[in-house]
């Protein structure tokens, strides 16, 4: 026990207390130098900051991926899909046009996601910026659905869809908002430190596995539904199942949102309010927004495509949430066939051709569909196909929002590709109906021949370094700035 503490002996011969006491003066002299003192408490600064932030991360990854898992499963494109699809057309005898413009409305949430963003940066509710507005916007949703588990009346139905949809569309925002506060912090930490910014990017994949993962799981729980229940009921069940979810995100985020409070700042509010507006003054932005709708913009065949496959290809509806759900297994692969092979090898440009090529053959791919086989294999291949250009969407609005407004004109642009897809949905389904007379094979042909003229927009589009770092007042950035 004597050697532990440094005191001689004889088989060290007293050169283990030699050594002790010519390291202990070394760090007496370090510790007596400034310079010394100093760099030994950055260390170990440096490494409780690191601890903290690895902490720090791994909570907030948890809580991205609960958020989204649960977020798509609230979705009236989640386990209520199905259901209400199967409503529509076997209680209320609904045809396909009638179906989505019953629907139409439920995009309404999803277009002005940009206001929910400035509400919550600007209006605090009870001192906090975005804990507040998750339990109360999922207590909102929650609380829809529970009265959606007892109506019959579409017009009620639609009516407690759209106050779910609101608490869902704000909860993906603030989702969105924290994100990319902390993620940026994150990777600001790392890049002081020489390291690679990763942070933000690992967020948005969790995100992404996450919700991919939770259509699966939708698809399947609502084709269940339908199989083992008569139409009205399996909305009703359904609706109590999705209530499931809103109330999961208000408890993750009880726990794992950790916040500073903060008071209104109205004046804020209406000086950075103008200065979003010059964001639209922009030539470039209102190219992409061109870009971005007219590409979206191809007359669905989503719910003609769900009759054509119950009245004439006779699907059951358990084939159908089989179909479903392996779509979500071919996006789960997209995603990875993204991440791991077409990111930093192919620039935006040259994706936005891929994702065309591949969504007009996808498309087109429909043409062949004859039987239960030829359906998984267009389901897979065209969730791979949807998921590479989802991605594709995600990047090139991110790559194009000006300094100083990133959030909200990335949430502008998503409104508008919310606001086009709903849009392309109706004049799909009215085609079908009135000018195709319930033949799918037309629709087809005109949504594959929309998807491949997006390609002639491409050459336009602006480069993000063009006007990326303009200033807030809309003025030109020098042309030293401008050539890099």
């Amino acid at each position: 026990m004597a050697a532990s503490v440094g005191l001689p002996n004889r088989e060290n011969g007293g050169t283990r207390c030699l050594s002790d006491l010519r390291t202990s003066k070394a760090r007496l002299s370090l510790l007596r130098d400034g310079t010394g003192l100093r760099r030994h408490w950055k260390g170990t600064l440096n490494m409780k900051s690191n601890q903290n932030s690895q902490s720090l991360a791994k909570r907030l990854t948890v809580f991205f991926g609960l958020a989204y898992f649960c977020q798509m499963i609230a979705q009236a494109t989640g386990v209520i899909s199905q259901p209400l699809d199967f409503y529509f057309k076997q209680a209320l005898g609904l045809n396909p046009a009638q179906a989505t413009e019953y629907l139409a409305i439920l995009t309404l949430p999803w277009v002005i996601k940009p206001l929910y963003g400035l509400l919550s940066d600007f209006i605090p509710i009870f001192g906090y910026r975005r804990k507040s507005y998750f339990l109360i916007l999922s207590a909102m949703a929650a609380a829809a659905f529970a009265w959606l588990s007892g109506l019959t009346a579409p017009a009620q139905m639609v009516t407690a869809l759209l106050v779910s949809a609101f608490g869902v569309a704000f909860c993906d925002v603030i989702t969105d908002a924290v994100m990319v506060e902390n993620g940026q912090t994150l990777d600001k930490e790392l890049t002081d430190q020489g390291k690679e910014p990763v942070w933000v990017k690992k967020f948005q994949s969790t995100q992404w596995l996450c919700a991919s993962i939770a259509s699966l799981v939708a698809a399947f729980i609502g084709s269940r539904l339908c199989v083992w229940f008569p139409a009205h009921q399996a909305v009703h069940i359904a609706a109590l199942v999705v209530m499931i979810a809103p109330i999961s995100v208000m408890v993750v985020a009880w726990f794992f949102i950790k916040e500073q409070k903060a008071k209104i700042n109205l004046p804020e509010l209406k000086t950075t309010a103008r200065g979003y507006t010059s964001v639209f003054k922009s030539k470039a932005i209102w190219i992409v927004v061109a870009f971005l709708f007219f590409w979206n913009f191809s007359p669905s065949f989503g719910m003609p495509f769900y009759y054509h496959m119950v009245d004439n290809l006779k699907f059951s509806q358990d084939f159908i949430g089989n179909m479903g759900m392996v779509g979500s297994i071919g996006s789960i692969v997209g995603a990875a066939f993204f991440g791991k092979l077409l990111t930093g090898r192919m620039n935006t440009k040259q994706l936005i051709i891929l994702s065309i090529v591949l969504g007009t053959a996808g498309t087109l791919g429909y043409l062949l569909l004859t039987g239960h086989m030829s359906a998984l294999i267009l389901s897979f291949l065209f969730g791979i196909a949807g998921m590479i250009a989802n991605l594709t969407i995600l990047g090139l609005a991110g790559e194009h929002c000006p300094k100083h407004a990133e959030g909200f004109t990335f949430a502008a642009l998503m409104s508008v590709i919310n606001f086009s897809t709903q849009l392309s949905a109706i004049i799909g389904s009215r085609l079908y109906v009135n000018v195709f007379h319930n033949h799918l094979t037309p629709l087809i042909w005109v949504s594959a021949a929309f998807t491949a003229a997006a390609i002639v927009l491409v050459p336009f589009l602006p480069k993000p370094v063009e006007y990326s770092d303009e200033p807030k007042d809309g003025s030109k950035p020098d042309s030293k700035d401008s050539s890099k």
